[in-house]
């Protein structure tokens, strides 16, 4: 059955969701979004991502022109609706994302401000895309493309404008077919992968890359506090791609899969190529926060067919 999209206040089948070909999200990438996953059919870290999404809209300008209690019922009732008669354990993943409106030719030039386009959408959760790299880990490479830069535009700010880490994704499968990409700013300092945050364990240190020139992920915050609740020294710095090939561990933090081991970084493998025990332990614990196995749940859905692709 075909899952029902929320736009500008209706619920439309997906196939009837449609928007302007002059809308300001298509013709300058202007488009500011969130995605969050479920666990037990309710969405994990909500107000983290909801305040982001708004932080979002406070640098873009947009805030003045967009009620945020239209964003949460818009993630609310797509959720609702396409549930059906999933079972609890089953889980999903949303996305909501905004955009300035219609309008043409030179936005800059109207004198009216344009009413904003609020969508959102879900799907189930990918977990054959996912599931069997928590047993193995999954191989990271470093792309040819450099993140953009601090000195452009606050990369903090989470928006659909990304052509570098669409080219990094085209740049991984010419170089590896079952890796994510990962981007190092002008510095030579890694920065981040396509759609997730990194870390790397060095003499029993994890450190992830400072908030300079990354997408502040919550799933990379939530794993730093959990990471302390155990008792590990988190630190926050500039990582060499030569730290990054020396260190004992390493792992990636995103909203859908959560946690997931890196084992191998341009063919070089990290530690001894198998998950670690960092990675192991925090994901453990995120399942104990969350009240879900999450790799028991990827596990057993893993045989579902997905149209996600990583």
């Amino acid at each position: 059955m075909e899952n029902l999209v929320w736009l500008n206040g209706n619920l439309v089948p997906e196939a009837d969701a449609k928007i302007s070909i002059f809308d300001m999200g298509r013709l300058y990438g202007a488009c500011f979004y969130e995605s969050i996953r479920t666990f037990k059919h309710k969405y994990f870290l909500f107000e983290e991502h909801m305040k982001r999404l708004e932080r979002s809209l406070i640098y873009s300008g947009l805030i003045h022109n967009v009620d945020m209690k239209d964003v949460r019922k818009a993630c609310n009732e797509v959720l609702e609706t396409n549930i059906g008669g999933s079972p609890e354990d089953f889980d999903f993943w949303a996305c909501v994302e905004v955009t300035p409106g219609d309008t043409f030719p030179m936005p800059l030039m109207k004198k009216t401000d344009s009413k904003p386009n609020i969508f959102a959408y879900i799907v189930e959760m990918p977990f054959n895309e996912f599931a069997k790299y928590y047993e193995t880990g999954k191989a990271a490479v470093c792309s040819f493309y450099r993140n953009i830069p601090p000195q452009c535009f606050e990369q903090r700010c989470k928006n659909r404008a990304r052509l570098p880490h669409f080219l990094s994704k085209l740049d991984a499968k010419r170089m590896c077919k079952d890796a994510f990409a990962f981007m190092l700013d002008l510095d030579g300092f890694i920065t981040e992968g396509t759609g997730a945050n990194m870390f790397f364990v060095m003499n029993e240190i994890i450190y992830t890359p400072t908030t300079r020139n990354i997408l502040v992920g919550e799933s990379r915050n939530f794993a730093m506090k959990l990471a302390k609740k155990l008792g590990y020294t988190v630190v926050e710095k500039d990582i060499t791609l030569y730290e990054a090939y020396c260190a004992d561990e390493a792992f990636w933090t995103t909203s859908s899969y959560c946690l997931l081991p890196m084992t191998e970084i341009d063919g070089r493998k990290i530690g001894n190529g198998s998950p670690g025990k960092y990675s192991k332990a925090i994901l453990d614990a995120w399942s104990k926060e969350v009240g879900v196995d999450i790799v028991a749940q990827a596990m057993k859905y893993s045989k579902l067919s997905s149209n996600v692709k990583y």
